[in-house]
């Protein structure tokens, strides 16, 4: 594991929490937290909302409705999640949710709810602006973080965990070389979002790169389903395009759209069916006929415009008009179902470091995650964390004893090749072979003994390929969005 190369701290703060990212998740546990009196200071590697999660499109799900339970929302995810999620911690969530929708109402958030997504048995998809669910949650946070006690530091990165709290760089455009500090706290939450960006083709924002599932892991944290990427089934297709694309709500096949091949013809059974099913089946579409992408043939979606306000400016601003025209779509990363192995009240297990978010693998997603429950259980497992630490601070935050490793980081010129080798071999599809080949590509990565932001997200995302590479080889089955050719059936039956 390539490890950053060291820097002397010139600078210090002290919290008594430090929340490491801007999302939903580290808004709400920094606001949690604080709102018990706690001294917290939210660091952000961007200015606020710089990540994942002004772009979520869909929604929150949340059982509200008469025809509706909390039971069913913890059947369908459990469906959902092929055999590995955690069945006490889905009924965690789905008990939860209704609270989260109420805690943001309360806020001043302005929800619609009644949408479809696919698994999912019941119309429970709470929405926002018809498409812009996390922009709405985005804002309410963001008035109330401001508003609020927590201390804010833009454009700072967390580099290490280290006794006692933290080290991190300022990373201003302005800030070369970096400026490394120290931030003593009892409490580190990490919640830095997924790592789409190890890939070519994501719906991942530029600054989502691995960072805290990255530092976690050399601090040696307990990881888990690292190699559950689960790649949207819709995202807008361009030729030559590479790195974020936009990304296509599955709330329009809910409203009717189907996934359609150049003829027309329905190319998959079930446009409804969960993120993986229908990822698998396009790819196997693809593959057979030659072609770079599919079709979403949305112009039987009536009002599109007025209903898909963010879709419809997506696809006009690439030449498409989805009233008229069918959408370019292919499967591009998008969720990253596993990370840090932690609780519902997001505790890991390094003593003092919690993880809440996308960042965090709480068992709720198992080997598929269930659409629209991100943004539902990160806010209510970052509240059980801020509420957690705003009852009873931890002693200390306490890393693993250092792990052995290059000292060195990775060129930030690598990142497109490493990134293009990631798609090809550890995308949809997966077999023994792409995936040996490919982590002797990550092997011989290009040194860097640098420390800036690129050099240190470059070696990030190397981190965080090479956790899944390793994770994808060693599961040698079949199962939610971890699908490999040559073991298409289950554990050790490899096809014939």
């Amino acid at each position: 594991m390539r490890r950053l190369t060291g820097a002397q701290p010139r600078w210090s703060h002290d919290a008594e929490v430090v929340v490491v990212g801007s999302g939903a998740a580290g808004m709400t546990s920094a606001l949690t937290a604080a709102a018990r009196d706690r001294r917290v200071l939210l660091l952000s590697k961007d200015e606020i909302g710089g990540g994942s999660t002004p772009l979520a499109q869909g929604g929150m799900a949340a059982a509200l409705d008469p025809d509706d339970c909390v039971e069913l929302h913890t059947t369908d995810t459990l469906a959902a999640g092929a055999g590995l999620c955690d069945p006490a911690a889905v009924a965690a969530l789905a008990r939860s949710a209704p609270g989260v929708v109420g805690w943001l109402s309360s806020l001043g958030a302005r929800f619609g709810h009644g949408h479809l997504e696919g698994g999912h048995s019941r119309r429970r998809i709470v929405h926002a602006g018809g498409d812009a669910i996390g922009a709405e949650v985005h804002r309410v946070l963001t008035e109330a973080l401001l508003a609020s006690r927590v201390r804010v530091m833009t454009h700072t990165i967390a580099l290490e965990l280290i006794d006692g709290g933290l080290l991190v760089a300022s990373c201003a455009p302005d800030s070369l070389p970096m400026s490394v500090g120290k931030v003593r706290a009892q409490a580190v939450v990490l919640a830095t979002g997924g790592f789409g960006q190890a890939f070519a083709t994501t719906t991942n924002p530029a600054g989502v790169t691995g960072d805290g599932l990255a530092l976690a892991a050399r601090a040696g944290a307990g990881l888990r389903d690292v190699e559950f990427m689960q790649f949207h089934p819709t995202v807008l297709w361009s030729a030559g395009s590479a790195g974020q694309s936009p990304l296509i709500t599955e709330a329009l096949r809910g409203a009717g759209a189907v996934v359609v091949d150049d003829s027309g013809r329905p190319a998959v059974p079930d446009s409804l069916a969960p993120r993986d099913v229908v990822s698998a089946a396009m790819q196997a579409v693809m593959a057979r006929s030659g072609a770079a992408h599919l079709w979403l043939d949305a112009t039987p979606v009536p009002r599109l415009e007025q209903r898909f306000p963010t879709v419809t400016a997506a696809c006009r601003a690439r030449g498409i008009d989805p009233v008229r025209d069918w959408i370019p779509i292919a499967p591009g990363a998008h969720y990253a179902c596993g990370g840090v192995r932690a609780s519902m009240s997001g505790q890991t297990s390094l003593p003092g470091v919690f993880a809440v978010g996308e960042v965090a693998c709480t068992g709720v997603h198992g080997a598929n995650r269930l659409a629209s429950n991100s943004l539902t259980e990160a806010i209510a497992t970052a509240r059980r964390a801020g509420e957690l630490l705003g009852r009873e601070l931890p002693p200390a935050v306490t890393p693993a004893p250092s792990a052995t490793g290059s000292r060195t980081g990775v060129a930030a010129s690598a990142r497109p090749s490493l990134a293009a080798a990631m798609s090809r071999y550890a995308g949809v599809q997966r077999n023994r072979q792409g995936l040996e080949h490919l982590l002797a590509i990550l092997d011989q990565a290009p040194e860097s003994s640098e420390l800036d932001l690129a050099t240190v997200e470059a070696t990030n995302l190397h981190t965080v390929s090479m956790l899944l590479a390793t994770a994808a080889l060693d599961r040698r089955e079949s199962r939610g969005c971890h699908r490999r050719t040559d073991y298409p059936t289950g554990v050790g039956e490899a096809a014939a």
